[in-house]
């Protein structure tokens, strides 16, 4: 071994350019597995990296957030049946929807009054709470879930809410904010008046607590449509509803005509005067019901023309005896009368279409001939 490397000494002592060579060789190899090196830690951390980057944009974490978003926080909610495991209200585009799971498919039957799917015939209501205690409803749908574990309401119709709970509490909300107010879920009987149950809710009182405890004295309603049902009332200072249920979808278009030529109208006498109002009207067409709606801002204007100061809503229809029928101005049908004011619909009917019976025709009949 000795003997090679002298000899390989006496060759380069012999040849400069010899050792010159062995040195760039010997830098060569160094910079070679140098840069080698450092291009498989490059590699490896672009690939971490890479890896990274495709969990973070696989994980479906933007899913997540935005179902989260979506689920309303209700502080204080009670669930009033056993059998009910799970519930989550979501705010959607256009409405509020209620997830309410139960333990098995016999107890969600149970608490519909159902014996089958096929069988429901109720009605889910979301009830709220306003002006120091009137109990008010909104009316939902109903669907079923796959897992045949799982109810499903829906509530879009929020417009009459909002407006009466500004014109009461001066509170201005939306679907956004709805479920800050208190309120309880209700399920109502469509076919059995009465019978309902309240399922969940954060007020601190059940619908049937409440109506037990509170119920307003009933208006004096005499039902002279064979159309209708029934017709519920709720009132206070600032404004009335008026519901009306048919018995079936041929009375309920018959009454109603999608209110693109029928309207509903009240009226009284008062002092020997007659007067006549539009109500505004909000259509349940899957429930056949309207809901005739007038206001503190409608009762002013009527109170003008009355000559009567600071009447309210509530005192109008308590005080009064009111005729409600709908027309289209050509023909009219009464459908109801509040405090026994039947003979108020005939006399105003009379006193419109006699506005045109002693009128000369004979100029209309000469132009219409020309």
């Amino acid at each position: 071994m000795n003997e090679k490397v002298n000899g390989l000494i006496a060759k380069i002592q012999k040849n400069p350019f010899l050792a010159i060579l062995i040195v760039v060789v010997i830098g060569t190899a160094i910079f070679t597995v140098s840069t080698l090196s450092n291009a498989i830690k490059d590699k490896i951390a672009v690939s971490a990296t890479t890896e990274v980057a495709k969990a973070e944009t696989t994980e479906p974490k933007a899913e997540v957030a935005d179902k989260a978003d979506n689920i309303i926080e209700i502080n204080g909610l009670k669930k009033y049946t056993d059998t009910i495991k799970k519930v989550e209200a979501h705010k959607e585009p256009n409405q509020i929807v209620f997830y309410v799971e139960f333990a098995e498919k016999e107890d969600l039957l149970a608490a519909h009054y159902a014996t089958n799917t096929y069988s429901f015939d109720v009605t889910p209501m979301l009830y709220f709470y306003i002006d120091n205690g009137l109990q008010v409803k909104v009316p939902g749908e109903i669907r079923l879930l796959s897992d045949g574990l799982t109810a499903v309401y829906y509530f879009s119709e929020i417009d009459d809410y909002v407006n009466a709970v500004f014109l009461t509490d001066g509170i201005v909300t939306d679907l956004s904010t709805l479920l800050n107010n208190q309120f309880n879920l209700y399920i109502e009987h469509r076919s059995n008046d009465g019978v309902g149950k309240t399922l969940v809710g954060n007020y601190a009182q059940t619908v049937e607590q409440f109506n037990q405890l509170h119920a307003p004295t009933p208006m004096d309603i005499n039902i002279v449509s064979d159309g209708i049902k029934k017709v519920e009332v709720t009132a206070c200072d600032d404004f009335i509803w008026v519901d009306i249920y048919y018995v079936d979808e041929a009375a309920y278009k018959a009454d109603n005509a999608d209110l693109e030529k029928n309207f509903v109208v009240f009226g009284f006498e008062k002092g020997g005067n007659k007067y006549k109002r539009d109500f505004i009207i909000t259509e349940y067409e899957k429930l056949y019901m309207n809901r005739c709606v007038f206001d503190k801002y409608a009762v002013q204007e009527l109170g003008v023309d009355m000559m009567v100061e600071g009447i309210t809503v509530k005192e109008l229809f308590d005080t009064y005896a009111i005729s409600v029928w709908v027309t289209d101005y050509t023909t009219d049908k009464a459908l109801f009368d509040i405090n026994g004011g039947n003979d108020v619909h005939d006399e105003l009917e009379e006193e419109n279409f006699g506005e045109f019976e002693n009128v000369d025709t004979s100029e209309l009949e000469e132009i219409e001939m020309n």
